[in-house]
């Protein structure tokens, strides 16, 4: 069996403060981290669940830290004290210096060697954003035309809310990684376990209105995924999956 992969929130976190260090300490704050986590368009709710999404980060570095390397030699704590200062002082509606300005160059770099580290045991390699805008093109599609379909109200919902959850979790890729995504098909596919009606309606080759392109969407999610070296068993796994609801 293949050893799981780190999936590398340092890096993300670097990623996203050597963004914010490129903006100028005169921007307003809301308008940079709008840009920065993109979610200029979207409404205000979309922005702020996304920051705390990077506002959690810290504590998911120090947790992998703990789990893969609880031998370390490690112990500065700089970086994370720099960060949590920087999000404690920002005011959104004030001046992007309240953020910028805790963000100093050691913090960078204790982060890069910190990625480095956790790349030592293996991290996964990046989802290109062309297949991530596909695949979210297709589910906008598919949410679309349940929304309007004729089916009762309780397995819209359903459907909805799993479709949703795998947008979201493509849409915050670049923050959260990942692992929500492979957490957002395994739900979904968990569901028809518990729900024979909601496993009609998802599986290939039932004659529902949308079980051929959900399934198909699934299995791509996962090829993605593995593309992104995250889990090799997991689109066979699937196919398994959905092969076995559809008997």
């Amino acid at each position: 069996m293949s050893e799981l992969k780190i999936d590398n929130p340092a890096q993300r976190l670097l990623d996203i403060l050597e963004e914010g260090q490129r903006r100028s300490a005169s921007a307003n704050c809301r308008v940079v981290w709008t840009e920065v986590l993109g979610a200029r368009g979207q409404n205000e709710q979309i922005l702020i669940t996304r920051l705390a999404k990077v506002m959690e980060l810290p504590a998911r570095i120090s947790q992998v830290l703990v789990d893969h390397f609880p031998n370390t030699r490690w112990k500065s704590t700089h970086w994370k004290t720099q960060v949590e200062s920087a999000f404690i002082s920002q005011e959104l509606n004030g001046l992007w210096q309240k953020f910028k300005g805790n963000i100093d160059a050691m913090t960078l770099s204790e982060l890069g060697l910190l990625s480095e580290m956790f790349e030592t045991r293996g991290a996964h390699a990046g989802i290109n954003t062309e297949d991530i805008g596909g695949l979210l093109e297709r589910i906008a599609e598919l949410r679309g035309e349940i929304r309007v379909a004729d089916m009762p109200a309780t397995m819209k919902t359903q459907l909805l809310k799993q479709l949703a959850q795998i947008q979201d979790a493509l849409e915050s890729y670049s923050i959260s990684g990942i692992e929500p995504v492979m957490d957002a098909v395994q739900s979904t596919l968990g569901l028809a376990v518990i729900d024979p009606d909601y496993k009609e309606e998802i599986k290939s080759g039932s004659g529902s209105q949308f079980g051929d392109r959900i399934s198909a969407l699934l299995g791509d999610v996962a090829n993605v995924v593995t593309v992104a070296g995250a889990l090799p068993a997991l689109p066979a796994a699937i196919q398994t999956a959905l092969g076995l609801l559809s008997k």
